[in-house]
């Protein structure tokens, strides 16, 4: 992968955020993948790491180590960014370093990765004291939030705080990892000298940021009510120094409270390795990375009772936390006489949090974003092939279940059936359909088994009015579906069956007699075409294509589909059923797209799990939730403009032949999740088609490499169209 880092702080600044950005930028070059990162100009500092591209900054007068990002000032920048190529961009901060990277993934057309390090809202966070600041700060927050296709929360008790702004949001659960340090050769006795310390010192450890939301202040007020031999080294800098050395002066503790100020690798090394205690009193954190650090080394570590705590820590941290500075006092005398066995379990929980294990995790959800946002962006559901396009949408267009449905189907997908071959009505003959047709056609596909391997007849549309489906018309087949697909059966194919499970028609007996049953919107029936504006329209003036939706929220709605698909697929004995216009409860205005997904994927559950030998067609299926539950997925709209196959509709068949090799390409890539559909081949005269377009639709057919079905009426192809057209489909 190509990956585009942007952040608003990075070396030679150094901070939990901008050391483990850089130790994720290692380990995923470590394993291969090219990681180009933008940050700030620090003046006089040199990057000896590659990939690192600096934009201009403006240094903040009372923040030294801190700037504002200027990125648009960079022409050379926009313009590199303009040129390459890049599958995703991983951005740090939401404010306007945070606009910048959105602009950049829309302009390039890739998802947009969030790392949600700090919870604004804190009271701790004293530049945000002022409430109208603050409650705007945190809407900003909560509006780049839902810009991301996926925000990486450090902690659980994050991923918590998130979830309860907004249930729609994608998260994953990503600790800031930590390098493996090594141990220092420095010994305890040279530590102690290096420091002034008595040979009897408590050795207590602070590394941070020396800003009013990391607390300290909770720590030196401790130290008051502590031995003598108790000493505090306080490694780190920042403007709320000045503050915190007053208070070491002001309670006398000025010999006992050493600040360090920054130190190397090496020096921290030998800090963590020589110090007794660590202590964390900060609020704000949504990880604490240094806790790891410090419990790397088996340091017993003294924090706050917080959510960060009780969330993430191990419970020997959590019995060392405390509240106010009498508790803290007491729990750092209690951590002086930790136990070996209690540092060790310490020791071993830290290790979890390695950046070399979770790049690897950060990696797969970097790659379960590509693939969710490549399936949007080729259209919401499958008859539609753009993410903009003329075709109607809903308001809320990508269910936001789309992440959990992928993350279930990887881990519970089940064995991809064999690819299938057949032929289906509906291109042949639209409405038209009988049994007379259907028989015609199993006849001449047995009759021709020897030289095209056929294996379904699938009657699509028109077997029955919609909304009627325990009920096939009796005018069209005489003597019933179960006769039909017996006959079918006699002949060794495999019957298959269309079913459009939430729509009705207004000439069905069901909206006659359960007017009840529609799903209803200002007191009338709720359009089930409205997908599709022109048809909308047509229904009009033709009112036999007309359809409406079924109330999904009423039991005896469900129990009816349910009775429905236990007829087809149980009573007549259908092997492939053809799910259509599944897309139908996300234009429900009664619910929102999280049930509109849950009702789609209730009813492919249903059969999935009960009828697991049934093979499963998804038109007009919303993507995201159709993984792991359909066998095939439509990538595209029909070939032929039905049901009406006349001279007006050439146009139509023309552009459509053209477009079909786009949507393959567009969505060939999903064919991890399902065979891939890409409609039934003709080569009929009469529908518009050149020998070109012809020749075109079947190398399109023959590149999506996945269901081949006929839409022609078989007994009235010659023999010339076959051998050129239609055999090289089966080689």
């Amino acid at each position: 992968m190509r990956i585009l880092y942007i952040t608003g702080s990075y070396l030679p600044y150094l901070s939990g955020v901008t050391i483990s950005i850089r130790d994720f930028k290692q380990e995923l070059e470590k394993l291969g993948h090219e990681v180009v990162l933008l940050a700030p100009f620090a003046p006089g500092y040199k990057d000896i790491e590659p990939g690192v591209v600096r934009y201009p900054s403006l240094p903040l007068p009372f923040f030294p180590d801190l700037s504002i990002p200027l990125p648009f000032l960079s022409f050379w920048i926009l313009r590199r960014l303009f040129k390459e190529k890049f599958d995703l961009v991983h951005v740090h901060h939401p404010f306007y370093i945070g606009s910048f990277a959105a602009f950049v993934a829309s302009l390039k057309k890739i998802p947009l990765v969030y790392s949600f390090h700090t919870r604004y809202d804190s009271e701790f966070l004293g530049f945000f004291r002022w409430r109208f600041v603050k409650k705007f700060i945190v809407n900003w927050v909560n509006r780049f939030c839902r810009r991301a296709e996926l925000i990486i929360a450090n902690s659980k008790f994050t991923e918590k705080y998130l979830r309860e702004k907004d249930k729609s949001l994608s998260l994953v659960v990503i600790p800031n990892g930590i390098k493996k340090l090594a141990p220092s050769k420095l010994s305890k006795k040279d530590f102690l000298k290096n420091h002034d310390l008595p040979e009897n010192a408590v050795v207590c450890l602070s590394v941070s940021r020396l800003s009013r939301e990391k607390n300290l202040e909770l720590a030196i007020k401790a130290f008051s009510l502590l031995p003598e031999n108790y000493f505090l080294l306080i490694i780190g800098s920042g403007f709320h120094e000045k503050k915190l050395k007053e208070l070491a002066e002001h309670l006398k503790l000025a010999s006992r409270i050493k600040f360090l100020g920054k130190q190397s690798h090496e020096e921290l090394n030998q800090s963590y390795q020589n110090a007794d205690v660590f202590v964390y009193p900060s609020y704000s954190e949504t990880q604490g990375l240094v806790v790891f650090e410090a419990g790397s080394f088996g340091l017993p570590i003294v924090t706050v009772d917080s959510d960060l705590c009780g969330e993430v820590f191990c419970p020997e941290i959590k019995d060392l936390a405390s509240f106010d500075f009498t508790g803290f006092a007491k729990a750092i005398e209690k951590a002086s006489l930790i136990s070996k066995e209690n540092s060790n379990a310490i020791k071993l929980w830290a290790e979890r949090f390695t950046t070399e294990s979770l790049a690897k995790k950060l990696l797969q959800e970097y790659r379960k974003t590509v693939e969710i946002y490549d399936l949007n962006r080729t259209g919401w559901q499958s008859w539609s092939v753009a993410q903009d396009s003329w075709l109607r949408f809903p308001k809320n267009r990508f269910n936001p279940l789309s992440r959990n449905n992928y993350e279930l189907a990887i881990k519970n997908i089940p064995p991809q059936k064999k690819k299938i071959t057949g032929w289906n009505s509906w291109n042949a003959f639209g409405f038209d359909v009988s049994e007379e047709k259907i028989i015609k056609q199993a006849d001449w596909i047995k009759q021709n088994q020897e030289h095209l391997s056929l294996e379904y007849v699938v009657i699509d549309d028109g077997w029955t009015r919609w909304g009627d489906w325990l009920a096939e018309d009796r005018k069209k087949f005489p003597q019933g579906l179960k006769k039909v697909v017996e006959e079918i059966k006699q002949k060794n194919l495999k019957p298959g069956i269309w079913l459009a499970p939430f729509l009705v028609e207004e000439k069905s007996e069901l909206f006659q007699r359960r007017q009840l049953w529609l799903a209803k919107y200002k007191d009338g029936p709720i359009s089930g075409l409205q997908m599709v504006p022109i048809v909308e329209s047509l229904s009009l003036f033709m009112p036999e294509i007309g359809r409406y939706l079924a109330d999904i929220k009423k039991i005896e709605v469900w129990n009816y589909i349910f009775k429905s698909v236990d007829y087809l697929l149980s009573d007549l004995g259908f092997e492939l059923i053809k799910l259509d216009f599944l897309f139908s409860p996300y234009f429900y205005p009664g619910i929102n797209s999280r049930e509109a997904s849950k009702a789609v994927r209730k009813l492919l559950t249903y059969i999935k799990e009960k009828y697991p030998k049934v093979f499963v067609i998804g038109c007009g299926c919303p993507l995201g939730d159709g993984i792991g539950l359909v066998d095939a997925m439509r990538i595209g709209p029909d070939v032929l403009a039905g049901p009406f196959f006349n001279r007006f509709t050439f146009p139509i068949n023309r552009w459509k032949v053209k477009k079909i090799a786009e949507n393959i390409a567009k969505r060939k890539w999903t064919k991890k999740f399902w065979l891939l559909d890409p409609d039934a081949f003709v080569c009929r005269r009469g529908v518009g088609l050149t020998e070109r377009e012809i020749l075109s639709l079947q190398n399109s057919i023959k590149e999506a490499d996945g269901l081949v079905f006929l839409g022609d009426d078989l007994t009235q192809l010659k023999q010339k169209e076959i051998e050129k057209f239609i055999k090289p489909l089966f080689r």
